[in-house]
């Protein structure tokens, strides 16, 4: 590769002329930057990153702690981060926080040896200990925290408005007649927590009673739940509808409704949460809550940019966006005459529970 000293001699100026060209200070004539630039480009030439990062103080990267790198919501989210990256000029270096926690790696100090200008976190599996959110705290440099939350921390969060939406999704249920809702639920994380007063806060704005026996608490939202749901679905009186924490816990739902032999939507309804693309591939079509997953990476990114930049420097910030139900095949309706509609339900508000307008 062409150095700047090989591109001064090609010129026939100085190497610290050819190094205020490409940096783009002033007092370098016109003619002398475009033949400085134009040799450049015809020798492919790359500037030395870490040069530059102790010239400014930057590095044009960032870390991102990530896990669960098989999940389709997680590689959404991590598309939208890319995106806006991409657009800044920004390049990342990404490491599967758990599995190094577990072997007692210091990650903080991995990040801080790359001179990472600011962190991302998406969810992990092992919340940070005390000790790790105090490294965090002493990184000095932006931190935003991806869809969960943990603590009384004061970094940055960006995520799914999730008790609203939660409540708009159980709302239209009730408009179309369903009154046996139950549950499929994870309250282990943030996320799952709020669904789950968003779940109760409808029912009660419905007037609707809570039955024990139609909820489904579960401890992992992804993997070995079938007997647990179909314990409930074998009940001698099941829910007419579930609603699940994530598109993959309805999956399992769907996958026991038709072993068991139980008709969706006809005998049970079934509902998500996400949108991730295998509700569209699911017979029937799953009916689910669309989070925009890329769109939560993108903010979540140009939050950080603006944290870096210091075009955002006010005090911590919590962005909740919001999420829509969309209905699909995998629920009906059970009022009388009511058309069995699909498509996206926007949120109003009625009674503090979120409902259709």
């Amino acid at each position: 590769m062409i150095s700047m000293k090989e591109i001064g001699r090609i010129c026939g100026v100085a190497e610290s002329t050819v190094s205020k060209a490409l940096s783009g200070h002033s007092g370098i004539k016109a003619a002398t930057r475009e033949r400085i630039a134009s040799v450049a480009r015809e020798y492919g030439y790359q500037p030395n990153a870490m040069v530059r990062c102790m010239q400014t103080g930057r590095s044009r990267s960032i870390g991102i702690a990530c896990n669960n790198f098989q999940c389709l919501f997680t590689g959404a989210v991590m598309d939208g981060v890319h995106r806006t990256l991409h657009e800044y000029g920004y390049d990342s270096y990404v490491i599967c926080w758990d599995r190094l926690v577990q072997d007692g790696v210091d990650l903080l100090s991995r990040f801080a040896r790359r001179r990472v200008d600011g962190l991302l976190l998406l969810p992990m599996g092992q919340q940070p200990t005390s000790a790790y959110i105090a490294q965090l705290h002493a990184f000095r440099s932006p931190v935003v925290l991806v869809d969960q939350i943990w603590g009384n921390c004061d970094f940055d969060y960006v995520g799914t408005d999730n008790r609203t939406a939660m409540a708009t999704l159980v709302g239209e249920l009730y408009r179309r007649g369903y009154r046996r809702i139950g549950a499929v639920l994870f309250s282990q994380v943030s996320s799952g927590e709020e669904r789950r007063l968003g779940f109760f806060e409808a029912m009660a704005g419905c007037a609707l009673p809570v039955d024990d026996r139609f909820l489904c608490e579960v401890e992992n939202a992804r993997y070995g739940n079938y007997d647990r749901i179909r314990r409930l679905l074998e009940l001698p009186e099941r829910p007419e509808v579930l609603v699940c924490f994530n598109d993959y816990l309805a999956n399992d739902v769907l996958n026991v409704a038709s072993d068991l032999g139980i008709r969706v939507p006809e005998e049970l309804a079934v509902t998500g949460f996400g949108n991730l693309p295998l509700c569209e591939k699911l017979r029937p079509g799953l009916s689910t809550v669309d989070q925009r997953a890329e769109n939560i990476g993108s903010v979540a990114a140009r939050l950080l940019m603006e944290r870096i930049s210091g075009s955002e420097t006010g005090p911590r910030r919590e962005i909740r966006l919001p999420a829509e139900p969309l209905f699909r095949g995998s629920t009906g309706s059970r009022r009388a005459g009511m058309p069995e509609s699909r498509g996206i339900v926007r949120a109003g508000r009625v009674h503090g529970a979120a409902f259709p307008g």
